[in-house]
């Protein structure tokens, strides 16, 4: 099939990842895949030579920059003449709503987010709503996800999670490290574990608590740190490339996000065998992935004395923390590429098998 793919490139993101990973895996098995770039450009992760990149950012540093990238956009899709149009993004999505299906293909939108996000209240609810009239299919990461929306948006969707490979990594004995990784982003909450490990780590001597990541929140989260008297004890390390290697011999895995299309750090932290505890974030993702008490634990989004109890419990029973983190590597097997590239594939050829509208 002639596939096109659109979303964005921001950076070192879970999102970006698995749109190129999807790509690459679609192109690998012989389809002809574009990967457009509608935003920013920014590729940080290896892209396969059978897919081709298109990048339309350019009209972000022009006026009227919306109007230019539709034009862009336009005139790239009546080149490429894709049988399918897969969104990673609402714009795009409502771009090719105005279009015929001549030219876009039909279309399918993967949601990456939280679809009850306060900001697809309003116009912007009104835009998805129409744009989703004329949508073929929907991929959701999670059954949560696709509970935000009516009959007639679930009845044209199935859930796909995120794939999750890492490598095999031997750990002769865990280190008394507390380990976290994401953007320093208001999404992540990393605020909220700064304050529940700051409740515990005087009952945790010789622990610390790394993070790991950029983003916009550095200086603040310092500033948290600092003001708490912990800077000797927890530190912000910038992303990098061997973070697996990094985080693989840690006691303790935490994800503090409120929100999670589908944490991809969570799923590799569990691929990894580390015990994990999570906040229960919108709109399901952490809880798609973990059954709490059996590969790892949820405890209520936003609330760090259960954060902080949760944590210390885990870390004075490692009995449990080897159980835990031993069910966890299950998802090894539920979640391989081969099997999440398997369910894309098939549900791209129903789409795509369709009679026209």
């Amino acid at each position: 099939m002639k596939l096109a793919l659109i979303g964005y490139l921001h950076g070192r993101g879970g999102a970006e990842r698995q749109i190129v990973l999807l790509a690459n895996a679609l192109a690998e098995r012989g389809h002809d895949v574009s990967l457009i770039a509608l935003s920013e450009c920014r590729l940080c992760y290896p892209l396969s030579d059978r897919v081709r990149l298109i990048d339309l950012s350019g009209c972000e540093r022009e006026k009227e920059s919306i109007a230019r990238r539709f034009g862009a956009y336009r005139h790239t899709l009546r080149g490429l003449s894709p049988e399918v149009s897969i969104h990673f993004w609402l714009q795009s999505a409502y771009f090719s709503a105005l279009f015929s299906k001549r030219r876009c293909g039909r279309s399918l939108y993967a949601e990456r987010g939280d679809p009850s996000d306060d900001e697809y209240r309003g116009a912007l609810a009104a835009v998805r709503a129409l744009a989703f009239r004329r949508t073929d299919g929907f991929v959701f990461q999670s059954k949560g996800a696709r509970d935000c929306f009516k009959d007639s948006v679930r009845r044209r969707s199935v859930v796909i999670p995120n794939a999750v490979a890492v490598p095999e990594v031997t750990v002769p004995y865990r280190e008394k490290r507390i380990v976290s990784v994401g953007r320093l982003h208001p999404q992540k909450n990393q605020k909220l574990l700064i304050e529940a490990f700051a409740r515990i780590a005087p009952e945790l001597p010789g622990y610390t608590l790394e993070i790991y990541g950029d983003g916009e929140l550095k200086a603040f989260l310092e500033k948290e740190i600092t003001d708490r008297g912990l800077s000797d004890r927890i530190f912000l390390f910038a992303s990098r490339s061997d973070i697996l290697e990094r985080i693989a011999s840690a006691s303790l895995f935490v994800l503090s996000s409120d929100y999670e299309g589908m944490p991809n750090a969570l799923m590799e932290a569990m691929a990894l065998g580390l015990p994990c505890v999570a906040t229960d974030c919108r709109p399901g993702g952490a809880r798609a992935l973990i059954e709490d008490g059996v590969n790892g634990y949820l405890v209520p989004r936003g609330d760090a004395a259960a954060l902080a109890e949760k944590m210390l419990w885990l870390l004075k029973r490692k009995e449990r923390q080897n159980a835990v983190g031993k069910a966890a590597e299950a998802i090894r097997i539920t979640h391989s590429p081969g099997a999440v590239y398997d369910a894309w594939e098939r549900f791209i050829t129903s789409i795509a098998r369709k009679e026209k509208l």
